[in-house]
């Protein structure tokens, strides 16, 4: 599995896709060519967006990523191994319900936000992990604003 580092940090209120770009320097030559990898996944998606916060967790589960969270959704750069890279995308729009909880396995916590969806037959429920605890709160609270 790739670790995943961030030494980017967004300062202010929120930062654009060009000024988290013009970060890269900043970062170690193989921590840089992992993280413009995941930037160019995911440019589309976040090009002209607001991103309020960039992170790291999973989707899955068992693959990381960097997370960057919008003001109108979640989007996970998955790091897959030999360097492969695959967006992500949670729209707020889509969900109707959001909870939290903190798992405990075999002495290891694992943060979870739990996005709920209106379906056919029943709610269909989409995970963020392994978020940052120091991220965490901030994220669920930004995210549940915006779903609620």
């Amino acid at each position: 599995m790739a670790q995943i580092n961030i030494d980017i940090t967004i300062v202010g209120e929120y930062s654009t896709y060009e000024g988290l770009v013009s970060e890269t320097e900043k970062l170690p030559k193989t921590q840089r060519q992992q993280y413009m990898k995941a930037l160019e996944t995911v440019k589309k998606e976040i090009q002209n967006e607001k991103i309020f916060f960039l992170s790291t967790g999973a989707f899955s589960g068992t693959t990381f990523g960097y997370l960057f969270v919008t003001d109108t959704k979640v989007v996970l750069a998955e790091v897959k191994p030999f360097g492969k890279v695959k967006a992500h995308v949670l729209k707020y729009a889509d969900y109707k319900e959001i909870d939290h909880d903190l798992a405990q396995a075999l002495g290891m916590k694992a943060t979870i936000i739990e996005l709920k969806k209106p379906g056919l037959f029943g709610s269909k429920k989409d995970r963020i992990t392994h978020i940052p605890q120091q991220d965490f709160d901030n994220i669920y609270k930004f995210i549940k604003m915006h779903i609620q």
